[in-house]
């Protein structure tokens, strides 16, 4: 195996100017290109018939890929607990009618998949369940506001 410091330095540009590509941003392409090196440190060298480099880089393609397919599908199921109508109004501003607070801890949660005791330190909660209600919370008031929503169209019509 490599030096692992000159095999770091050596591709980490490489990853991030594709992740970047791809869409990612330099703190996504850390974290991919570290899950990446701990794959790799894991792998017997038999079992890798490339250069480290490109096997780098190809995992951290293959973890991205499968971080946006997740994404795309909590998204889906977060959009789909909304019943957001195809109204002109984007979904945006429901969630923006909840709070700013609100609409960060959402945020946190479906889009940057913060985990639980994470969330619970950053936005200052005294533990898990704590953050678990507000989101519950929150998510009700994005319905509410959907709903009434709906009920003031239903009424214009």
């Amino acid at each position: 195996m490599e030096d692992i410091t000159a095999l770091y330095r050596d591709t980490f540009p490489d990853v991030a100017r594709v992740i970047k590509q791809l869409g990612g941003d330099l703190e996504m392409a850390k974290d991919l290109f570290h899950d990446a090196m701990i794959i790799y440190m894991e792998k017997a060298p038999s079992e890798i018939r490339v250069s480290a480099k490109a096997y780098l880089i190809g995992i951290t393609r293959i973890l991205w890929m499968k971080q946006q397919k997740l994404r795309v599908r909590e998204q889906a199921i977060f959009l789909e607990d909304f019943h957001v109508p195809e109204a002109e109004q984007p979904l945006f501003d429901y969630l923006r009618a909840a709070g700013e607070k609100c609409m960060q801890l959402l945020q946190a949660f479906y889009y940057e998949q913060m985990d639980l005791r994470e969330m619970a330190d950053t936005f200052h909660y005294s533990n898990v369940r704590s953050v678990t209600v507000q989101k519950h919370k929150c998510l009700q008031k994005v319905r509410a506001t959907v709903k009434n929503a709906m009920l003031y169209e239903g009424a214009l019509n």
